[in-house]
């Protein structure tokens, strides 16, 4: 009889063993499967509203790690009042979500750090500003922000930030005749806000759970 109790406390202690470990298991398995990339495409509202069309994509990886590049172009001018708004952006970010489910798309609170590089020309029928080259408007800063969840494939990205920014730019003045006459060049570094947004996001290969 001894002999058959202590094999039967073998196999009680053994299966709960295994019962244990499957959910472990069955989790590990999971987040294997749950392992490849999620796309996004991305347009900040704010921007759009300002007459700044831009577009941007969002890969998200396991760990709650998201790469994010961003392109934003505006180009409007009227030559006969001496008016330019004109810019080209591109940004890009590294962000890490908080959310603890690791179900991907991610949502909920964020952070991240990012670049920006900027050329512009703003200039209403007086003084005209104009960055000419990418590398001479820079900035390098930090981040936070929410991403709600508005359906099964889209989101509502709400981030701000704030960040170092260096320029260099032309101040010129415009006359008359329809020439322009650089006045001086002008250096600024200062720490700004450099980031608002509201970005309406797509999940193209992956629902929202």
């Amino acid at each position: 009889m001894r002999p058959t109790k202590t094999l039967n406390r073998i196999t009680v202690t053994l299966f709960s063993a295994l019962l244990s470990i499957l959910p472990i298991q069955a989790q590990e398995v999971y987040r294997t499967e749950g392992s490849s990339i999620t796309v996004q495409l991305r347009s900040n509202g704010l921007y759009d509203i300002a007459l700044c069309p831009n577009i941007g994509v969002e890969l998200q990886t396991d760990y709650g790690l998201a790469f994010q590049l961003d392109y934003t172009g505006a180009w409007w001018n009227n030559d006969a009042k001496h008016r330019y708004f004109s810019n080209y952006a591109f940004q890009t970010e590294l962000r890490y979500y908080f959310d603890k489910k690791r179900i991907q798309p991610y949502n909920g609170h964020h952070v991240g750090i990012y670049a920006q590089m900027i050329t512009y020309d703003f200039e209403f029928g007086k003084k005209g500003y104009m960055c000419r080259n990418l590398d001479d408007t820079f900035a390098i800063g930090a981040s936070y922000g929410y991403s709600f969840v508005l359906s099964k494939h889209w989101n509502l990205d709400i981030t701000a930030g704030i960040a170092y920014l260096h320029s260099k730019y032309d101040v010129y003045n415009p006359n008359s005749r329809g020439t322009y006459t650089r006045e001086y060049t002008k250096k600024k570094s200062l720490f700004i806000p450099t980031k608002l947004e509201a970005t309406f996001v797509w999940n193209i290969n992956r629902k929202n759970n």
